[in-house]
């Protein structure tokens, strides 16, 4: 048990890879990488739009917000005050739902390679 803080700033899919449920694993591997010595995971749930192109209404916002902090709630994280949602790596949480995360992606990514291959009328590797 560390007494550092993690805190996860920012993490950033580019659009066509989201909405596949890939920032949970994605996220949920890096901090298995980077938690060594923490004692806490901090996040701040919210939307990421590095170019700022995105103009959603409230609704919009609202929803999309809701999903990201869904994702984060998959990684292990709870919400501890305001918009701050804590990971405890010693609870042996991250390692279940990084386990659980990625069977759903080797599911994904089986379905992807049955989808295309019966597209393409073969088993191409």
């Amino acid at each position: 048990m560390g007494t550092d803080l993690l805190v996860m700033d920012c993490v950033v899919l580019t659009m066509p890879w989201r909405g596949f449920g890939l920032g949970a694993v994605l996220a949920a591997e890096a901090i298995n990488r980077l938690a060594p010595g923490c004692g806490a995971v901090a996040c701040i749930p919210g939307i990421a739009d590095p170019d700022g192109s995105w103009r959603p209404d409230q609704v919009e916002w609202d929803r999309v917000t809701a999903k990201i902090t869904a994702g984060w709630e998959r990684v292990g994280f709870t919400h501890f005050r305001d918009t701050v949602y804590l990971l405890d790596p010693a609870t042996g949480a991250l390692e279940d739902q990084r386990s659980r995360l990625r069977s759903e992606y080797l599911q994904m990514c089986l379905g992807w390679k049955s989808t295309s291959a019966a597209g393409t009328g073969g088993d191409d590797q």
